[in-house]
């Protein structure tokens, strides 16, 4: 699809109005992805099962075969000017490890994150779940959790945005590292045996914590591990934020000492080199 590697540039995580958090439609997302000068753009549209006991008395009604039927439909519309894969970020939680494996395996997908939103049944955003613990132990109940929810669920590509609580709370920045650097590293050990990676999400930067997720410290210790396999998402669900400190995530990941970024056709990693 790329004419040069120089002209390469990939956005993993986006939204559109297939999520119940964006009302942007996904034409109107490609071609400003197009404008930006992205050359592979994959949708990411959210199905968080359960994803709050208070909140949400339903689970979002995700339309796979709509989805399915439009990303087809672009991918015919824009061939040659951008790549688009049709993804899915799916919210993980220990109670549906069979439920996500079933969607994920429903329909075709080129890319899966595997995301914690809500943990002990409540979405991170209503900041309800931290109201009930010190940081200390918000910190490590999301940890446990993922690492709950990943013993039996293999079927995605990467995980998302890791460290996503400081998103709804930055003060767990205070948290030191040490308190949960050991389950962090087992969570990323199994991940890279399972030949699964993480992303490098610019969100946060949106959200006013002036990092992105996961933040530098994880990153060092994903590349300590001889992790490899990393998507850059802007996290966008309208267009000014595809793409987002893209460029500076490059140099971000070179500095560190990784080689690579990755791209996902039906589930299997492409690299690129940085």
């Amino acid at each position: 699809m790329h004419t040069s590697k120089d002209k390469f540039k990939m956005d993993f995580h986006t939204h559109c109005n297939y999520s119940p958090d964006s009302d942007t439609p996904m034409e109107e997302m490609i071609i400003a992805a197009i404008k930006k000068g992205i050359t592979d753009l994959s949708f990411t549209d959210h199905v968080d099962i359960d994803a709050d006991i208070d909140a949400y008395p339903q689970d979002w009604d995700f339309d796979r075969d709509a989805y399915e039927k439009d990303i087809l439909n672009m991918k015919g519309k824009y061939q040659g000017q951008i790549a688009i894969y049709q993804g899915l970020e799916i919210g993980v939680q220990p109670h549906l490890v069979e439920k996500n494996s079933g969607i994920v395996k429903a329909n075709d997908y080129d890319f899966v994150i595997a995301s914690v939103h809500s943990v002990e049944r409540r979405d991170l955003y209503h900041k309800k779940f931290f109201e009930n613990h010190n940081d200390k132990d918000s910190v490590m109940i999301y940890y446990s959790e993922l690492e709950h929810s990943l013993r039996n669920f293999d079927a995605y590509s990467v995980l998302g945005h890791l460290d996503l609580y400081l998103r709804y709370k930055p003060e767990l920045k205070s948290v030191p590292l040490s308190s949960y650097e050991e389950i962090v590293r087992e969570i990323l050990k199994k991940a890279i045996e399972n030949g699964k990676g993480i992303e490098l999400n610019a969100g946060g930067y949106r959200y006013g914590i002036e990092q992105n997720n996961p933040g530098t410290a994880l990153l060092k210790i994903y590349k300590e591990l001889k992790g490899e396999i990393i998507t850059l998402g802007s996290d966008a669900h309208r267009p000014d934020y595809l793409g987002y400190y893209y460029e500076e995530n490059c140099e971000l990941l070179k500095h560190i000492g990784f080689k690579y970024i990755t791209t996902f056709e039906k589930m299997k990693p492409v690299f690129h080199k940085l």
